[in-house]
C-alpha cells in the first residue's frame, strides 16, 4: 500500500468513527423492514414513536397525492374533469373538500382568468369543457367563495352572460379547445346543473 492510499484509508476510518458518534440527547428513529430502529439516546418505549412515524408517513403520502396541477399567486389548484357532464355544484364541493379540505376555486382577476384557460385546455377530453368554480352571482354582483364582492373584466363572461335570474347563483367556466372561439367564458347557472368537473383551490 503506497503512502497516498494509506492516508486515504486512515481518513476513511476516522470519518466512519466520527459518523458513529452521536451527540448526547440525540435520538433518530426510522422504520426499517417493518421494525422500529433507533440510534442515540431514545428513551421512549411506549409505542408513541412508532405511531408518530406512521402518522408522518401517512401525512407525506397524502401530501404527495395532492400535488398541484398548477400554481398561481402562491395558491395551489387542482382540476377534476370527466368526459360526461355529471358534476353538480354540491358534488364539486365534495370533490374539493376531499383534497386536503380544498374548495371550488375563485378567479381573482382578468390576468388569473387568462392564465387559467391554457391549463384547462390541456384537460379537455373532446372539444370543450364546462367546469365549476367557487364563485357566485347574486343580485347582479359577482362574489368570491367567501361571499366578498369582486369586480372582473366583462370579457371573461360568455356572450350574453351573466343572466339576471334568482336561480342562476353559481359560476362555472366554459372552455373551448380553440382559444379564438368566441363562445366561451364564465356563465351563471343553478347549482343543480351538471358540468364536466371542478377546479379546486387547495
Amino acid at each position: 500500500m503506497d503512502f497516498v492510499s494509506f492516508i486515504l484509508f486512515i481518513s476513511l476510518i476516522c470519518g466512519l468513527r466520527a459518523k458513529l458518534k452521536v451527540p448526547a440527547g440525540f435520538c433518530a428513529s426510522k422504520i426499517v423492514n417493518g421494525k422500529l430502529v433507533q440510534v442515540g439516546d431514545c428513551k421512549k418505549d411506549d409505542g408513541s414513536e412508532i405511531a408518530r412515524l406512521i402518522q408522518k408517513s401517512l401525512d407525506e403520502k397524502k401530501k404527495a397525492e395532492i400535488e398541484c396541477d398548477f400554481k398561481y399567486d402562491s395558491k395551489c389548484y387542482k382540476a377534476f374533469v370527466y368526459v360526461t357532464q355529471n358534476v353538480a355544484f354540491n358534488d364539486a364541493q365534495s370533490i374539493c373538500k376531499s383534497m386536503n379540505n380544498g374548495k371550488p376555486a375563485n378567479i381573482y382577476d382578468l390576468a388569473h382568468y387568462k392564465w387559467l384557460l391554457p391549463h384547462l385546455r390541456l384537460l379537455i377530453p373532446a372539444e370543450w369543457i364546462s367546469i365549476w368554480t367557487g364563485m357566485e352571482y347574486k343580485n347582479n354582483q359577482l362574489l368570491l367563495s367567501s361571499g366578498g364582492p369582486i369586480t372582473i373584466a366583462t370579457e371573461v363572461w360568455y356572450p350574453d352572460y351573466p343572466i339576471s335570474a334568482v336561480s342562476r347563483t353559481n359560476v362555472p367556466v366554459l372552455v373551448d379547445m380553440d382559444p379564438e372561439y368566441a363562445s366561451q367564458g364564465m356563465v351563471n347557472y343553478p347549482p343543480s346543473s351538471s358540468f364536466h368537473g371542478v377546479i379546486c383551490e387547495i
